[in-house]
């Protein structure tokens, strides 16, 4: 694995991985993320990273010890017709022996430097901060980012989850371009439309009437374990929920394990079989909750709310806005605000 030292100031360097090393992966296993808001725990960090698209590291080491870590996922997004170079920045981490020194907000100047400096194609570099965090947000905005809009996260969950016969798998080259083209139509006048996920481990499923796709959706399973949430009603949902049989059933802090939806998908008027495709997905997986982000001003959340009941687990979640900070690069600053104007495209993977 290519390794450079781009930066040397006292006792600290920062250095550049293509790829993921070990240390990093052991250091990211140990991370408890968030910090004013709620505060969890990715399990099986290391077997998503391995699935990360051209994953680069950026780590503040002290000796051969790492301090702190960015992972670039570098990829291409899309708006209408335009493509981007896309950087995205997520495993934001900094050590308990760094945290409150301002090292991680001196670093983050610096690494964004070296990251911009010899890039001459359009490019947009963004991280996804939760709003609640306030610190890694002043952070992220040193470096140069500004917000360009809010995702909001979604939850759905049933009690009782039934199954769906009518569900099947996209699995053909042919039913795989058919997705695309209707997701690529959906989200065309969305910002930062990648799919790099979609068809992973082949969890692309839909729900057809007279054969067309009538609603689809890609499936992530997910393992976090929750630390602590906010205010009150997060006191009720740490203490309580998980003492109540059939609350537990849906959120357990400790073992929260839930599905995760991206690459939406629904003829308009046909809602209500999206939410049976949940259900039935949940169902597939014998899971009770799942989550899924939407940019704020996207009709495709807009309309989702608007025909059917999400579930209890939304109500734990509806406080768990994400802002999606960018950066730009040989970018003017009409294209700008235009990319500024547009929902905000999430890939679930990204959060998870």
């Amino acid at each position: 694995m290519k390794k450079e030292i781009l930066f040397t100031e006292g006792k600290y360097t920062i250095q550049r991985h293509h790829g993921i090393p070990k240390e990093a992966m052991q250091f990211l296993e140990r991370i408890a993320w968030g910090n004013e808001g709620a505060i969890y725990e990715h399990k099986n960090t290391e077997e998503h990273i391995k699935l990360i698209k051209n994953p680069m590291l950026l780590g503040v080491f002290e000796g051969d010890q790492i301090r702190a870590t960015a992972v670039f996922s570098i990829t291409t997004v899309a708006t209408q017709e335009k493509h981007y170079n896309c950087n995205y920045i997520r495993y934001f981490a900094s050590s308990k022996e760094i945290r409150g020194k301002g090292v991680m907000k001196k670093f983050s100047i610096k690494v964004m430097e070296l990251i911009r400096d010899n890039e001459k194609e359009k490019t947009i570099y963004f991280a996804c901060i939760e709003k609640a965090n306030k610190s890694s947000y002043k952070v992220v905005e040193s470096a140069g980012y500004s917000s360009i809009g809010t995702v909001k996260t979604l939850g759905f969950s049933r009690f009782f989850p039934k199954r769906n016969k009518e569900i099947t798998q996209i699995s053909s080259t042919a039913d795989k371009e058919e997705v695309l083209n209707l997701l690529k139509k959906t989200y065309e006048n969305h910002v930062l439309t990648q799919f790099d996920s979609i068809f992973l481990n082949n969890n692309y499923f839909v729900l057809r009437e007279n054969g067309k796709i009538v609603a689809g959706c890609q499936y992530h399973r997910a393992h976090w374990v929750i630390n602590n949430m906010k205010g009150f009603m997060g006191k009720i949902v740490m203490n309580v929920v998980p003492i109540i049989p059939i609350l537990n059933k849906l959120f357990n802090p400790k073992r929260f394990e839930f599905l995760a939806f991206e690459g939406i998908y629904f003829l308009p008027g046909y809602e209500q079989q999206l939410y049976s495709l949940f259900e039935g997905l949940l169902a597939k997986e014998k899971l009770k909750s799942s989550m899924f982000w939407l940019g704020k001003t996207s009709p495709i959340r807009k309309s989702i709310l608007a025909k059917g009941k999400l579930g209890m687990i939304h109500t734990f979640l509806k406080d768990s806005d994400v802002e999606v900070l960018a950066s730009f690069k040989n970018i003017d600053k009409t294209e700008i605000e235009s990319l500024r104007s547009k929902p905000i495209f999430a890939s679930a993977f990204d959060y998870i």
